[in-house]
Parts: C-alpha cells; structure tokens; sequence
C-alpha cells in the first residue's frame, strides 16, 4: 500500500499534532512548515535537507497529519529510534539512532530498509510480514555484537529493540522501531559463565587445576584474546623463590620471542621485567612493539590493554597471569571490576591447590609432633585464666581445668555424670545449650557465644545478678574419618562487662529521653511564646499604621495621646524584637550544644550580600539619626573577586548581630556613626585587622571548604568590620563579651538589654566556617569588632548550550488585590492577621483546620494560601500534602487551575516552629516558603507578590518528585534585629 494513497483514503480528522491551532499571526511559511518548531540541530537539519522524493515520501510540506506526528514522535523520542514508513519501509530516525546504522548514516535518511541493510532486509521482512499478519509488535534480541563509535572507540555493543505496527490492524501505514542497549548485560552474562566454569575444578592438584584455568580462558576468546602464566618454583626456598616456569599461553606462537620456559626473576627476557614491575599487585601495560606477532584470538586485533596479575594469597604470591584485554571494549570500572573478579578466582584455586599439596606434605609432621604438643597443650591449661575443658560426643567431661569450674560455680565431683555441665546455665539459657551442642556435633567450625549461669554475680552497685560466661566451643576431629570424636571449649568471665554494658545502655536511654525532652520544651517553649509575638506585632503594627493614617487625614486627639499612643506601641513593637531575639539566640545556642548546625554554601556576591543585610537596617538608622557608610576594601579588586561560594545565612547572622549591638550603643550617644568596612584576603586573615585586635579564644574549623558542594576553587578569607561611635569597653569588658551568657558588665544589661548570647553565637558561628571574631575598643571613643570567613572562589560556569538563556532582571510586580486563604487554629491571632490583610487590600478567607481549608479550595480560586503549621482535624503539612496530590491527578478545583495555567497554587508555612528540620518538613510537605512567627503584614505581602510572580516565570510542576519533595531549598531565617524574619 502506498503511503499517499493510504492517506488520501483514510480521510481521518485532524491527528494530535496537527498544526491547525497554530497562532493567526505567525509567519505564512512557518505555519506551512510543520518541521520549524522542531530542535534546530545538525540532525534536524539533515531530516529537513533529505530529499524525499526519491522513495515516495514527497516534500516535507505534503506529508499528512499521521506521518507529521510520528516524525515529530521520533525525534523527541529519548531513546534511539527509527520510523519505517510506508510499504517500502522509508527511514525516518532521530539524532540517538545514528550511531547505531553500521556506517550508513547519514545516507540512511530517506532510504528504504532494502536499500540501507540489504543484508538484514530478508529476515526484517518477515519480521514486518509477520507484524501484519497478527497486528501485533515483534521483539528483536540480538546476540551478535554490533560495533559502535564511541568517543573515538570502535566498541563492541549488544542492542534490544521492537518492531510496533502504525495505523490499522493488519494495514499497517509503518513501523516504530525502538532500540535500547543490553550491553551490560550481555557482558556480565559471559563473563559470569567464564566465572562459573572456573569454579568447576576438578581435582585440587595445582597441574590440573592451572590446565583447568587455562581451559576455560580458551572458552572466552573476545574477552580473554591472550594469556600467558607462570608459576614459582616451590623447591625453591620459601621467601626466595626466583625462579618461574611457563605453564601455558593462549594467543602466542610457541616459538614467541615473549615466551621463556624458564627464567630467573632478575632475569630480562620477554615479560619477566613486568612480571617483577607488578610484584603482588595488578598492573596494566599498553601494547607495544614486543606483542607484534602474536595470534590474536577472538576478534583477531590486539589488545590496546594487557594486564599483568598475581597469582597469590594474602601471604604468599605464587605466580603471574598476562591477560589481554577485549580491545573493543573500554578499559572502563566494568572492565577493572571482570579482571579484579578473574584474579581474584584464579588466584583462590590455584592458592587452594598449592596449599592441598603442601598440607598433605605437612601433615605426617603434624601427626608426629601431636603427642608433644598435647602435653604442652594440658600444661597451660592446667595453669590458665581461661576455663577450659574437653568432652566426648556423649557429654561426659574428659578433663577440665580449675578455672572451668570456678566460672561454672560447681565442683569438678558435681560434674560425674554425662551432661551434668548444663545444670551451671539458668533454666531459660538451656535451650539455647542445647542448640549449641547439636551445631558443634554436626561439625560447625566453631562457636562464639554467651550463656547466664546460675552463679551470682555482685556488681560495683552491690546489686546481685547472674554471672555470665563467654565460650569459644569447637569440635574435635579423628584425623583419619573427619567425623567429631569430642568438643573443646574455652570459657571466660564477662559478668563486669554485661553489667557495664546494661548500665551505659540504661545511661544511654536516659540520656536520649532527657535529650528529647529538652528538644519538645524548646519547641513548646518557642511555639507559645511565638504565637502571641504574632498578635502582639500585628496590633502594634497596626496602632502604629492606623495613627499614621489618622496624622495624614488631619485628625487631631487632645493632649498630645496620638503621639503617645504612637510610642506605646513602638515600645510595644521593640519588647516584642528583644523576646523575639532571645528565642532565636536560644534556639541558635540548643544547635550548637546539640552539634546539629551545618554550613551551608551557595555562591554569593559579596557586595550584594552586604547591601541586603544594610536595607535591612534603613529604617532603623534613620530612626535614630544614624550615619551609617560602607565600604568595599580594594582587595576584592584586586584579587578580581565576583561570586564566592560560602553560608550566606550564617555570616548574615554574624553581621546582624554586630550592627544590631551597635546600634543598640548608640542610642545614648551624640552625632552617633557606624562605618562597615568588607574586603577579602588569600592568606593570613588577621593581617586586614588592627594590630591591637583582641581575638575570641577558639579554634576556626580548617577543614569546612573541603566537600565537593564547595567546589575546588581557590580559596580565600572575606574579611568583615563594624565599627561604631559609641561608649566603647575597658580591657576588662572585652575579656568578657564573648562568653556565653556574658556582658561587659552588669550596667550593660541594666541600661542597654540584651541575654548575652548574641557575640558568643556569633565566635561559635564564625569558627564553625574556619574563622574568627575580634574586637578593639577604648573607653568612650566607640568600638571596632571584625571577623573573617573562609569560603572558595566560584569557578567560571561555562554557558548551558541545550537551554534557552534567559533575561535574569524581571520587572517587580505591580501589587494587585490578593485573594488569600488564612488557615489558623488560634482564633487571636485568626482575627488579627485577617484585619491586617484586609487593611493591607487582600480579600480574605478564614479557615480552622486543614480540612476546612480544602473545603474552601473546592469552592474558590485564591492567589495564596497561608498555612498554620500546628491544628486540630488536619495539620498543616498533611493539607498541603494533599493540595500538592490534587493537583498533581488534576482533580477538583485545584487540578483544573493547573491543567489550565500550568502553575501550581502558592502556599506559604505560617509557623512558630524554627528548627531547621522542621521547616525542612514544612519545605518537604510542598510549601513554597516558610515564613516564622512573628513578623510584619507588610513583609508578609511583600514575600507573597514576589512568590506568585516567582511561580508565574518558574511554570509548573514538572512530575510527582517536584512535589513529595519540592525543589525549592528551604530558606535560612534570621532576625534583623527589628521583628522581622529574613529570608536569605
């Protein structure tokens, strides 16, 4: 059948794919070219140019909708693929396949299967023949080898693939021919055969089993083309063999210039110099000249790799095996692995063979030297710390040593009858004898065990427990029969050990709960002293707001109460900054103490960085009449420094923590000044500081920039210093400042506030990243303290070529009124957020629970969702859980809005947890972002404008891992010293 005419008969609707949809005002010749929105590549480009005509396909232009879509099918097919169109199966294949057309690409584009495989083309047909007749698919697995370029590598390459029918049952328009690789497995599968058949040896003499090997090496000609093996001579003196003897070769001519019968280790004649190289470890050599000639087995080429192996145990090397390696194979962890795993066989069976012979020869010496060596033997048992005794199959106890019935706690009379020994155990330890017992009669190596006895053991507590003894039990056998004529056994007194090892485990359980305990009143602690920070700055913020409004409307209040009310809730506002800052520095110290606070890095610009933590300050500075400037130092210039990878969040920390003391120094002082100076340095750190610096006692982590997530760029110093105007320190203050829970002195927290916690967790923070924190100070005359950080210089990231680039300054969002969804359990704070927003412009809906607020999404569209973390019903995590798995199965409201949009809702954690893993799980559960309670409506409008623009550029989901996990990274939060939460 003809493909044009097939089409014209068919006279199908438009398939899916078809162009008809197109925009009105593209291009003319883009809307009748179906190929343009195709990848322009070097493939594509050759599809395109390929001319068509020459099989009865017809120009591109003329193909119907059936034949665009499966070409279009092709080519975004990730897998190699090829489409075979038409009664003469036409080859329309992507970018993938063509490596695989055996030297006929590009030519194959176009042709006919005939024309492009005219050898294969006899059993394909009846392949397609077949496919027709059934109006099914048909599986081609191949076992012969193709051959692949690869890197500049011809590589011998194994391939599965199908045959899939297109178009009517039994009518077939053509053929969708998939192919993926079985390589691996194809290798693995002979060589675990070679494996196998090595294992099979079939006498343990060492000349038998070194033919054996040789054998079986024959029967893997690709993978094993060459081998040669040599063994030491055992007559030799042990730990002086020198001399080798040829045992056999496959691949090499007898009359070889590399083969030497027999040849002194020292000697340099044909490989014995790389056999000496390699000693008792594996070695692989490059062809040379000196293999010229040899007979190559298998593909008939030489090896571009020949390994040199020992042949040996873990004390003693026995020989060498020259192997050549498949040369159409890379030498890759495969290749490392199948030689590792043949060494390592070959040397345990001919280690095994060598060591039968020699024990046979040992043995009638053994035997001699027995009777002595029994004597000596009852000598130190007699005379031993160790319990040890000797009884026969039947339980009767042939001889014991003293020390065994000590540990038994019964007398060597008490042990007459057969079996008696069991009546030292406790009852319930009986059973498990008993196995014992049998294990070692039915001849078990031997046995490590512990048994409870009926003797008491007192504990340095005083308390009273059984004893304990740990036995080394194993049988006796008649060297002749093998069969177990008796059982030997050695006891030893552990009961001061198991009491030890009760009492840590029961310290260790104690400490883990305590620890526990100590976690769940941080988190309740932080949790209700948060959620009404939350009422009280949305209050606060809102008096101040509404006296705002009210000086701008010209409405007056008598006596001067507007201006106080004004400051009421500043004071109001600042109480809540002060308790909001000691919950983080507790929280900050419990990691520390808790060793649960990691770095993390991110590539910043140090610039940037500064500027953003300063904004933060603008309002405050300008407050209190401060003059503030920075200051980039010329070594960032210097040493060319743009993007550093260190942790963002932490320095943040570090530096709001200096600017907030200063500013908190100030307050009193007159024309108050703060100058922030920043710069960087390769090496030695203290030398950007004042030479008076008074440093921090500690030790900066030097290893922090060492993991891969830090890149390998060069590593440097940033270098940081606040400097302000204020009341300055004494000596004696200075000594003090950085210890925890410690101030300058007592008038420092009468007049100036403050938990004394905030400059040690910034030395705790600063060394953490292989750095330090100083300070410099006169009394009177202001302070000047610096720390420094170790990060690494980003490397130069080369452009992505398979990505659009893409504009990185967007336009800020022009706010627009927000339909936001409120989740709150706790109804103060419900009222007083929602009235925030709706002052703030939002249209507001207030749910109770998690389930009320999946109720609400079924009804509504909302711009936002702010989730409370902690509720009765449904808690927030699992309702964002399940508005994540709504969206993703396109079901209800939710999953109409993204199958429409392609964006996915927002949702922002509204949540007095702080803990870095539980915003992890806040993150995990699918938020977009975590704000921490309290902080400002307007910062909080401000993050949800540029989270809803965010997602409007990002797009939507991409699969089920998106959302189960969420591919944004959780935000480190901190406090800016004035209530507000700061995302970095």
């Amino acid at each position: 059948m003809d493909s044009d005419s097939g089409a014209e008969q068919q006279k199908a609707p438009p398939a899916v794919g078809d162009c008809s949809g197109a925009p009105t005002d593209a291009p003319e010749d883009e809307k009748l070219d179906w190929t343009h929105n195709l990848a322009q590549t070097d493939h594509i480009r050759l599809f395109r140019e390929t001319d068509w005509n020459r099989n009865g396909l017809g120009p591109l232009k003329d193909w119907d909708p059936t034949l665009q879509l499966f070409a279009n099918f092709v080519h975004a097919d990730s897998r190699a693929a090829c489409l075979w169109w038409g009664p003469d199966a036409v080859a329309i294949y992507n970018d993938a396949f063509a490596p695989l057309c055996h030297g006929v690409h590009p030519t194959l584009m176009g042709s006919t299967y005939a024309q492009g495989f005219p050898e294969l083309w006899p059993y394909i047909r009846l392949m397609f023949e077949e496919s027709v007749r059934t109006g099914l698919g048909q599986n081609v697995h191949s076992d012969t080898p193709l051959f692949v370029e690869r890197n500049g590598w011809r590589e011998e390459a194994f391939f599965a693939g199908s045959f899939v029918p297109i178009g009517p049952p039994h009518h077939p328009l053509g053929f969708y021919n998939s192919v993926f690789e079985v390589t691996d497995h194809k290798l693995a599968d002979r060589r675990t055969s070679m494996l196998n058949k090595l294992a099979a040896v079939p006498d343990q003499k060492s000349d038998v089993v070194i033919a054996h090997v040789l054998t079986v090496l024959a029967t893997n000609p690709r993978d094993v083309p060459l081998a040669v093996m040599y063994k030491f001579d055992f007559d030799d003196t042990p730990g002086e063999r020198t001399t080798l003897r040829l045992q056999g070769q496959i691949g090499l001519p007898e009359s070889h210039k590399l083969l030497v019968d027999v040849a002194n280790i020292d000697s340099d004649e044909g490989l014995v110099p790389e056999l000496r190289r390699a000693g008792s470890e594996a070695i692989f050599i490059d062809y040379d000249h000196r293999f010229d000639d040899a007979s190559w087995r298998g593909w008939e080429a030489p090896s571009k790799k020949i390994a040199v192996l020992p042949i040996s145990s873990s004390t003693r090397l026995f020989g060498h095996l020259v192997l050549g390696l498949n040369p159409y194979r890379p030498f890759d962890d495969h290749c490392r692995q199948f030689v590792h795993d043949l060494n390592r066989m070959i040397s345990s069976l001919v280690s095994a063979a060598i060591n039968f012979e020699l024990a046979e020869t040992r043995r009638e010496q053994l035997e001699s030297d027995l009777a002595v060596s029994n004597l000596k033997l009852r000598h130190l048992v007699e005379h031993a710390s160790v319990g040890m005794c000797h009884v026969t199959a039947d339980g009767e106890i042939l001889w014991a040593n003293d020390q065994f019935y000590r540990l038994a706690g019964r007398s060597a009379e008490q042990h007459n009858a057969n079996y008696s020994f069991y009546d030292a155990y406790l009852e319930e330890e009986l059973p498990h004898a008993r196995e014992v017992w049998q294990k070692l009669l039915a001849g078990v190596e031997h046995i490590h065990t512990e048994f409870r006895m009926k003797r008491t053991y007192t504990s340095p507590t005083g308390e009273e427990i059984p004893a304990s003894i740990q036995a080394l039990a194993f049988p006796y056998r008649d060297p002749e029969s093998g069969q177990v004529k008796s059982v030997m056994a050695c006891t030893t007194d552990i009961s001061r050990l198991k009491w030890a090892e009760a009492f840590h485990a029961r310290s260790a359980a104690e400490a883990r709960e305590a620890k526990k305990q100590q976690e769940a009143f941080i988190d309740v602690v932080s949790h209700e002293m948060r959620n009404p920070l939350g009422a009280i700055v949305h209050c606060a913020d809102a008096i101040v707001a509404m006296a705002e409004e009210s000086k701008c409307a010209g409405v007056t209040v008598s006596g001067g109460s507007l201006a106080e009310i004004v400051q009421h809730a500043e004071i109001v506002l600042q109480c809540a900054t002060h308790q909001r800052r000691i919950l983080d520095d507790v929280l900050t110290l419990s990691k520390l103490k808790s060793m649960l606070l990691t770095i993390k890095p991110v590539a910043v610009e140090p610039s940037g960085m500064i500027r953003s933590i300063m904004d933060m300050f603008n309002a405050e500075l300008d407050s209190n009449s401060i003059r503030c400037t920075v200051n980039a130092d010329s070594s960032l210039s210097d040493l060319a420094i743009n993007q550093v990878y260190l942790d963002s969040s932490r320095v943040t920390q570090i530096f709001i923590n200096l600017v907030t003391n200063a500013i908190k120094f100030l307050k009193l002082v007159k024309d108050p000044s703060i100058s922030i100076m920043f710069g960087a340095c390769a090496s030695h750190p203290r030398s950007f500081f004042p030479g008076k610096m008074f440093w921090a006692d500690g030790e900066p982590n030097s290893d922090v920039t060492n993991t891969p997530e830090w890149g390998s760029g060069e590593q440097l110093y940033l270098t940081f210093i606040v400097e302000d105007s204020g009341i300055g320190m004494t000596e004696d203050d200075i000594a003090k400042i950085f210890k925890r829970f410690s101030q300058a002195s007592i008038k420092t927290h009468v007049t100036y506030g403050g938990s004394g916690l905030g400059l040690y967790i910034s030395k705790e923070l600063a060394e953490k990243q292989g750095g330090e924190i100083g300070v410099t100070s006169v009394s009177g005359k202001g302070s000047k303290f610096g720390f420094y950080v170790k990060c690494r210089r980003r490397e130069e990231q080369p452009p992505d070529a398979t990505r659009p680039i893409k504009g990185t300054n967007h336009p800020k969002p022009v706010p627009r009124q927000l339909h936001v969804l409120l989740v709150e359990d706790n109804l103060i704070n419900q009222k007083v957020l929602s009235m925030q927003l709706r002052r703030g412009g939002c249209i507001v809906e207030v749910a109770n629970h998690g389930l009320e607020a999946l109720e609400y999404l079924e009804k509504s569209t909302f711009d936002a969702v702010l989730m409370d973390s902690e509720m009765p019903i449904l808690d927030g995590l699992a309702a964002t859980r399940l508005i994540r798995q709504k969206e993703l199965e396109g079901k209800g409201l939710l999953g109409s809005a993204i199958a429409r949009s392609g964006i996915r809702l927002p949702v922002i954690a509204v949540t007095a947890n702080v803990r870095d893993e539980q915003i992890q799980m806040a993150m995990d559960a699918g938020s977009d972002d975590v704000v921490q309670k309290p902080f400002k409506v307007q910062e909080l409008l401000d993050r949800i404008y540029a989270l809803i623009h965010d997602t409007s550029t990002r797009g939507a989901l991409v699969d089920h891992a998106s959302i189960a996990t969420s591919s944004m990274e959780p935000r480190e939060a901190t406090s800016d010293g004035q209530g507000r939460s700061v995302s970095i």
